[in-house]
């Protein structure tokens, strides 16, 4: 319930107003002086609004106004007076009053008052609510593991995002690089900005440098305005890189420009323009290890990799499975409406035991995959696994067998390829890359005749 405290010396003028808020559902407190009014703030700590004369005794209505806002700058402020003038009216609103009215005024007149900041109240606190729920969505607890290698990696997310350098994000495709991305992001100064994922891959190796930095109009056919391009859009935030290394040499060279001098130049402008945006990059390659062939160039590499964050696989960290599929069991029960209890045992142990080639994205899409048909309570091995995850290759001591990167990812887009029947366009979502990277992985890994 909101409370309202009403303050002045006229005790006459506070029990009629306290008795008018009293009938319309509200809680009331009295103060009869600006001294009495900051006493009942300290021990009423439900109090949202403060209805206050300006003219009083020892302390008047603008005095007691800068405390409140000093201490308690939440609490809203209606300021009322017998002669009221436009000078006070002004500056009642310049030290933060939220209202003003002028004595007398009528029943409707307190309650308009009374009723817009209410519902300025209830506005100001459904944003709140619904900024906690994004945020939650790609929040550090929502990353979900508690295995040995997780916490490092949460450990390496808050220590980037106490600071404003690069970042460069490694990991196998699915396993979560944009979620560590935005979770840097939200935990950062920069969350109240722009986060701007950037698939290096979709995106035309002819337009990346009118993308990222934007053009001058008449700068080249069909340029028929001034385009700012992202890098300014996101000013004050987060651009998040994505496979990086499928970015154009060219390009790379002018980002790495871009990262010394805090400064682009838009396509067709002969003028620099300073930028102020975090960079994080990501990329599925192990850059570290593969020399030149990921594609990106080495001078790059050294800027972007100031902090690396090199995510596990989910087979590296078997034992987050049972937490991952709560979790998405969870998530996947409000989505669709269901009441599923989650995998029998022997289920379980089959995903604890399968080789995750498409990672935690894979796992995702499996248990999302169920539900979108299930209507029992329990998802059993037989009845519901697909079959390829019921032959487990194994080695002579019976381990799991682990496969190198490429192999994995192969794996994955072969699975994945499969499971749409050959529909490339859908196979690219689920594996949430561009189309071009999927056709040239295809061709790079012979995938076609595996499929054939």
């Amino acid at each position: 319930m909101i409370k309202i405290l009403i303050v002045d010396d006229d005790k006459g003028m506070v029990e009629t107003c306290a008795k008018l808020f009293l009938r319309q559902g509200f809680s009331t407190v009295k103060a009869y002086s600006g001294e009495e009014a900051i006493e009942k703030i300290k021990i009423e700590q439900d109090v949202k609004i403060i209805i206050t004369d300006i003219r009083m005794g020892q302390m008047n209505g603008f005095e007691l106004l800068k405390k409140i806002k000093e201490h308690s700058p939440a609490i809203e402020v209606i300021m009322m007076t017998g002669y009221g003038t436009i000078q006070d009216a002004v500056t009642a609103i310049k030290m933060g009053a939220s209202d003003y009215i002028i004595k007398p005024f009528t029943k409707d007149q307190i309650m308009i008052c009374i009723n817009r900041l209410f519902k300025i109240m209830k506005l100001e606190t459904d944003v709140a609510h619904l900024q906690s729920q994004l945020n939650s969505k790609y929040s550090i607890e929502n990353i979900i593991g508690e295995s040995k290698l997780m916490k490092n990696v949460f450990d390496r997310i808050r220590a980037s995002a106490s600071v404003d350098c690069p970042v460069l994000i490694l990991g196998e495709t699915g396993v979560g690089k944009e979620l560590v991305a935005r979770a840097i992001h939200n935990l950062s100064n920069r969350k109240n900005n722009t986060f701007m994922p950037i698939n290096c891959g979709g995106i035309p190796s002819n337009l990346v440098e009118s993308e990222l930095f934007g053009y001058k109009k008449g700068s080249f056919t069909g340029a028929n305005s001034d385009y700012i391009g992202i890098f300014r859009a996101s000013e004050g935030g987060t651009i998040l890189l994505d496979e990086i290394s499928e970015m154009p040499k060219e390009s790379q060279a002018k980002l790495l420009r871009v990262l010394q001098d805090k400064k682009i130049r838009p396509v067709g402008d002969i003028k620099e323009i300073a930028v102020n945006v975090r960079i994080l990059a990501a990329s599925s390659h192990n850059i570290i290890s593969d020399g030149n062939k990921s594609g990106i160039r080495k001078e790059l590499y050294y800027r972007l990799s100031t902090i690396t964050i090199t995510i596990p696989l989910l087979r590296e960290r078997k034992e987050d499975i049972p937490l991952l599929v709560k979790y998405f069991i969870d998530k996947f029960n409000d989505k669709y409406k269901k009441k599923v209890e989650g995998f029998e045992r022997e289920a379980l142990d089959v995903l604890v035991k399968y080789n995750w080639p498409g990672n935690v994205r894979e796992l995702e899409n499996l248990i999302e995959g169920l539900f979108a048909i299930k209507v029992n309570k329990n998802i059993f091995v037989e009845q519901d696994l697909p079959s390829h995850m019921r032959v487990l290759e194994t080695n002579n001591s019976d381990t799991v067998k682990v496969c190198s990167l490429e192999e994995s990812e192969k794996s994955a887009i072969i699975s994945v390829l499969k499971s749409t029947n050959g529909n490339k366009l859908k196979a690219a979502e689920i594996l949430r890359i561009s189309r071009d990277t999927l056709y040239r992985k295809i061709q790079q890994y012979s995938i076609s005749k595996d499929l054939s």
